[in-house]
């Protein structure tokens, strides 16, 4: 289901670094990040031609940081970084540039030129128990290709293979912890080089891309399809993200130990809990400030459980349908030193705007270093849900740059919208907007 893997992409650019060009001379570069990774260095001048070639097409675009004549001043430097950061952050925002040749192609040139060191020959994907596939390929391939290669080593049907995603992970304890998904132009492999540090704990996860699972039934027509759909059910029973009755339980135990997969995928479908996707334990300023919860997503839904003192459960449940809007917001400090009294507190946070009854707007903010990851996983949702909603049958179709998008005439990109827009704000904090329900209006909610 990469029919568009998401149609927006959180940027940031952390800090700079001083660099030697080909003749010896040094020169500034600024560290790109996409969705909470670093993707590649590249300097102002390379910035500067994307916007050029952006403006042929485009006549909105954001506001571009001017040239200068002379050597920048410190203050300066850090202002262009901001301004840069900026600029990034409003065309990830959109889905027509961000499906640009011209964006995809700037992105896959920096990413390339950042790790030459990865050759050919057989590489990792994984799934969530830890089976290895290994395919013999360029490591430089992007996602959509590297998808397809996979799925069709381990002879998934054709049909099915844009229900799956590539993710990347961390492995822990032997379990792996998702922490963000591929777009097709990304290149994983060369992503998992970048972030590794040292470390060899990053892993790229072959899962299912949706989130309804009533697109389960197309899966498990087919003997892989449903091999993997068991591997992902195990998973979730064995992290405790699948509550059983203690007769469910015993039951998927016994199909378990009988090699019953398709039948066990159709009994934990019934268990409350099937179909989530948890994250770590984090703080939220609902129904309090700085209350503790552990947040998880299901299809439709955001539902952070809350401490109580009493043995009864309770749970915030905030349907996604009914945030008008989010935003993200990454300290300035992100990779600066901060002071001893903030040192543990999230860096990042997601705030949105949730529509508590028909004439009452609140806006709930969740400290999360995985505020990013969230992000995404509730575009995706979103993405989904539109589609569901305008009755449009997955066919499976790979994610494409439209080429037709970049004849796109300037009368047309300067037509107004009758749809929610969020303006982007920034303070001492960068918060990033994003008006994913821009196409649901007051009354679908």
């Amino acid at each position: 289901m990469n029919r568009k893997a998401w149609s927006k992409m959180h940027f940031s650019i952390a800090d700079t670094e001083e660099l030697l060009d080909a003749f010896g001379s040094t020169y500034i570069s600024y560290r790109l990040c996409c969705n909470g990774t670093y993707h590649g260095s590249a300097r102002y001048r390379e910035f500067f031609d994307l916007h050029e070639t952006l403006r042929k097409d485009y006549h909105t675009l954001p506001c571009f940081p001017p040239k200068k004549l002379f050597n920048l001043t410190a203050v300066e430097l850090s202002g262009r970084r901001t301004a840069l950061e900026k600029y990034m952050q409003n065309l990830g925002q959109s889905s027509e540039l961000l499906n640009t040749a011209a964006l995809q192609d700037f992105l896959q040139r920096i990413q390339l030129r950042s790790c030459d060191k990865l050759q050919p020959g057989t590489h990792n994907v994984f799934l969530l128990n830890g089976n290895c596939i290994e395919v013999k390929v360029d490591p430089k391939i992007p996602a959509s290709e590297l998808l397809e290669m996979v799925c069709h080593e381990i002879k998934l049907p054709s049909e099915l293979t844009h229900y799956f995603a590539l993710f990347l992970a961390k492995e822990e304890n032997k379990r792996y912890t998702l922490f963000k998904r591929f777009f097709s132009f990304e290149l994983p492999f060369v992503v998992c080089s970048l972030n590794s540090n040292g470390s060899s704990s990053l892993r790229i996860i072959l899962r299912k891309g949706y989130w309804d699972s009533s697109f389960d039934a197309q899966m498990l027509e087919s003997r892989v399809g449903t091999n993997l759909l068991f591997v992902e059910t195990v998973d979730a029973i064995n992290r405790g993200w699948i509550l059983p009755s203690p007769e469910q339980k015993s039951h998927l135990e016994n199909l378990q130990s009988k090699g019953s997969r398709k039948e066990l995928v159709q009994v934990a479908q019934t268990v409350r809990g099937y179909g989530t996707l948890h994250f770590a334990t984090c703080t939220i300023d609902y129904p309090s400030s700085s209350t503790t919860t552990k947040p998880y997503i299901t299809a439709k839904d955001l539902i952070c459980p809350l401490k109580s003192e009493g043995s009864q459960k309770q749970e915030a449940v905030f349907r996604v349908v009914r945030m008008r809007c989010w935003r993200l917001c990454v300290s300035e400090t992100y990779k600066t030193a901060r002071p001893p009294e903030a040192l543990n507190q999230p860096r990042q946070s997601i705030m949105f705007e949730y529509l508590l009854g028909r004439d009452k707007l609140q806006w709930v903010t969740i400290h999360s270093e995985e505020a990013i990851w969230i992000s995404s996983c509730l575009q995706s949702i979103v993405e989904e849900l539109m589609l569901i909603k305008k009755g449009q049958k997955i066919d499976g179709k790979p994610f494409m740059t439209d080429e037709k998008k970049l004849s796109r005439s300037r009368s047309n990109s300067s037509t107004t919208s009758e749809s929610l827009q969020v303006s982007v704000t920034i303070t001492r904090n960068h918060i990033n907007g994003n008006s994913a329900f821009e196409e649901i209006r007051d009354e679908d909610l």
